[in-house]
């Protein structure tokens, strides 16, 4: 049984991608971490073996919040769509009793901007993004309890240009720390709450001379394993997220102020379903975000798939 709740776990790690869910027109708007992109069983980790999981994210958000947490008026509107491949290896080696793995992010995204505030309208198929490498994380399994922690540098491998709303890329390099855990209220591990925390720090971005304010992004979760039979697992459960720029901006860029610092929060429903025989799961995620402070509030869907080996 044990084996079986550990090949349901979400893969926690430095889930890093380009961030979809604040794409307007500003220099530092966006980030290198979409929240809400794990949620129950965030601070675990597979077993050692090969994963691919997909991430698929929806989102459209149409209000920009000003620096009181109010709708900014501005007349925005952006279709986004994400889709983040990764690619990850949990090794057999131990180092402090804990599983050493390592992951790679590739994320291909899709972006509709349009603020007719500004006469903006800009559009950009789907493209390659900036690419997350996690050479180094750790995995720890007790009888009722899991911990991770890992390390990752972020790319700026997609293209950037500051006039263009629709920049798959960001324009910098990003460093993320990832601490999370998860804690199960009985010895078959079907019950769980989690919590994973991201640390981001960042380089001075192309075009702009701005280097962007570290971040901090925490994301929990509540939910109960259920078998339903020898073929199948379900995982229904509560989730949400938290997101916190904690460092003002180095100076003021293209729409930006240095000194007005984003925020968000989100909260919502899950649905994880697993496939024994084969290995496969899938992850269906419903958030709304509130609380916004100079970023884009709205709601988004994320379907993860999920093939073990």
């Amino acid at each position: 049984m044990h084996f079986t709740v550990k090949l349901s776990a979400t893969f926690a790690l430095l889930t890093l991608l380009l961030s979809p869910f604040t794409a307007a027109f500003a220099a530092t708007s966006g980030s290198h971490y979409p929240f809400g992109a794990e949620g129950v069983l965030a601070g675990s980790v597979p077993p050692p073996g090969y994963h691919y999981r997909v991430y698929n994210t929806w989102t459209n958000p149409t209000q920009m919040n000003d620096n009181n947490g109010d709708d900014s008026g501005l007349d925005f509107d952006a279709d986004i769509f994400v889709s983040v491949h990764r690619f990850i290896h949990v090794t057999d080696i131990k180092i402090f009793g804990a599983d050493f793995l390592y992951n790679v992010l590739v994320p291909l995204v899709s972006k509709d901007v349009n603020i007719a505030d500004y006469h903006i309208s800009d559009s950009k198929s789907l493209s390659v993004g900036d690419i997350v490498f996690e050479p180094f994380a750790l995995a720890w399994h007790g009888k009722r309890w899991d911990a991770a922690l890992g390390l990752a540098v972020i790319a700026p491998t997609g293209e950037y240009d500051v006039d263009e709303a629709a920049s798959p890329g960001l324009g910098y390099w990003s460093g993320m720390l990832t601490l999370g855990g998860t804690y199960f209220f009985d010895d078959h591990r079907s019950l769980s709450i989690s919590a994973a925390t991201r640390t981001l720090v960042h380089t001075e971005q192309d075009d702009t001379g701005v280097t962007p304010g570290s971040e901090f992004v925490i994301e929990y979760g509540l939910g109960k394993e259920i078998k339903l039979n020898d073929k199948f697992l379900v995982r229904p459960g509560i989730s949400g997220s938290a997101y916190w720029q904690l460092e003002d901006d180095s100076e003021d860029g293209p729409g930006t102020v240095a000194s007005e610092r984003k925020e968000a929060m989100s909260l919502g429903l899950e649905m994880n379903i697993m496939h024994l025989p084969t290995l496969m799961q899938a992850n269906l995620r419903v958030l709304r975000e509130f609380e916004a402070k100079n970023t884009s509030e709205g709601s988004q869907i994320v379907l993860t798939l999920t093939k073990s080996f």
